[in-house]
C-alpha cells in the first residue's frame, strides 16, 4: 500500500478498504462481539465496584475463570444463558433498550485538516460511539 497520498480523496478510498467488512458473516460476527463486549463492560464495572475477583465472578456463575478469560478476550461468544447466570450470580438485570441507530459513518465522512503543510495532514476519522465504559482486552477484573 502507498503511503503518500495525493488529495484527500485518495485517502478517502484507502480507507474505505482498511475498515470495510469482507464478507456479510464477518460484519455480523463483528456485530455480536460489540454486543458481547456491552454486556461484558457493565459485568467488569458491576464486579470492579464489588471488588470481586474474575476468579469469584466464574465460582458465581459456576464456570471456570478460564472460560471468562475467553470470553473478555473476545474468542468465544456470551451466550443467553451465561448471561442470565450474570444476573443471578450479581443479583442485577439488563435492560434491554432497541433504538435507531445514529447515521452511519463512512470513510467518505473522512476529515482532511487541508490548513496544514502536505506532508503534515492530519486526518481524523470518528467511529461510532462503543460501549459505556471502553473495554480493554489486557484489563483483568480485580
Amino acid at each position: 500500500m502507498r503511503t503518500k497520498f495525493r488529495n484527500s480523496e485518495e485517502i478517502r478510498k484507502a480507507f474505505q478498504g482498511l475498515l470495510a467488512f469482507n464478507s456479510y458473516e464477518e460484519e455480523i460476527g463483528h456485530g455480536a462481539h460489540m454486543i458481547m463486549f456491552r454486556f461484558l463492560s457493565e459485568i467488569e464495572i458491576l464486579s470492579e465496584e464489588r471488588e470481586m475477583t474474575q476468579k469469584e465472578l466464574a465460582q458465581k456463575i459456576g464456570t471456570s475463570a478460564s472460560y471468562l478469560t475467553q470470553l473478555y478476550r473476545g474468542n468465544k461468544l456470551l451466550n443467553l444463558m451465561t448471561i442470565a447466570k450474570f444476573e443471578k450470580a450479581l443479583d442485577i438485570t439488563f435492560e434491554i433498550k432497541a433504538k435507531r441507530k445514529p447515521k452511519k459513518e463512512s470513510p467518505s465522512n473522512l476529515v482532511v485538516n487541508d490548513q496544514l503543510p502536505k506532508r503534515k495532514k492530519q486526518v481524523r476519522y470518528e467511529m461510532a460511539q462503543e460501549p459505556s465504559t471502553a473495554y480493554s482486552k489486557n484489563k483483568k477484573l480485580k
